[in-house]
């Protein structure tokens, strides 16, 4: 296990908790800390006693968002695109992980931070937490895939008056529009992303794995091509150890014990 500095890295059961630790500047997404995430993602994915990562930040911040003392700096036109490609690569390496991803919103999501936590598969929200698209008022269009999954979350209508306002919203009005799951007590956050968590650990790995990697394409997939890649995948769940255990759990009317493959 590396050493980290920006982030803490944990084992509870069989989740991984990965925490931003830069309470200091909100968690804002350094390239130090971009790095340490995937890192820290690659362990998680890697590691086969993991079952499920839940992300979250220290302090009052889930993620201000983008490194502003970088931008500040300035950059010439080839050396922003690289900068840009070079944090995308890391982003895509997140949402490519198989194994579920919870966001834990313990406070601001904005910016950069905002579309980190649509990366996740499941948004869990303190009721104190806010989110918004800030990039307009720093002259800025949101990246990170922000322009992927907002509008497919929310529509396109809600999703243009949140990137051209720029404006925070609270976590029932993000609950009420379908970008967070769920939404709980502050003092409870922690403990409630950590229980759903642990729940999709101890699922069939195998069939959670296909599932997301279809439902993450389906929205530039025809009806036929999705049942085609349905087709291959419950083809490879049928073979599994999991899928048998859960037929026979079923039918002795227990709770099935699924181990992954």
């Amino acid at each position: 296990m590396p050493a980290y500095e920006a982030i803490l890295y944990e084992k509870r059961g069989r989740v991984a908790l990965v925490t931003m630790n830069r309470p200091e500047i909100m968690n804002a997404l350094e390239a130090p800390m971009a790095r340490e995430l995937v890192s820290a993602f690659r362990d998680a994915a890697a590691d086969d006693e993991i079952g499920s990562i839940v992300l979250t930040g220290a302090g009052k911040s889930f993620s201000s968002g983008g490194d502003l003392s970088r931008l500040m700096q300035g950059f010439e036109l080839l050396e922003g695109r690289q900068w840009l490609q070079e944090g995308y690569e890391q982003l895509m390496e997140l949402a490519r992980v198989k194994k579920p991803v919870i966001a834990a919103v313990n406070g601001y999501a904005v910016g950069a931070g905002f579309s980190l936590a649509l990366l996740c598969d499941l948004i869990i929200a303190a009721d104190t937490a806010k989110f918004g698209m800030a990039f307009v008022k720093v002259g800025l269009v949101p990246d990170c895939g922000a322009l992927y999954f907002l509008p497919r979350l929310v529509g396109l209508q809600k999703a243009k008056e949140l990137v051209f306002t720029g404006e925070n919203i609270d976590a029932a009005e993000a609950y009420r529009i379908g970008i967070v799951n769920r939404v709980v007590p502050a003092a409870e956050l922690l403990p409630a992303a950590l229980q759903l968590g642990q729940q999709l650990a101890e699922g069939p790995a195998v069939a959670l794995a296909q599932a997301k990697e279809i439902l993450n394409a389906s929205s530039s997939l025809s009806l036929e091509q999705v049942m085609e890649l349905e087709i291959y995948a419950q083809s490879l769940c049928l073979q599994t150890e999991d899928h048998k255990e859960g037929v026979i759990a079923f039918l002795e009317r227990r709770r099935p014990v699924f181990k992954g493959w």
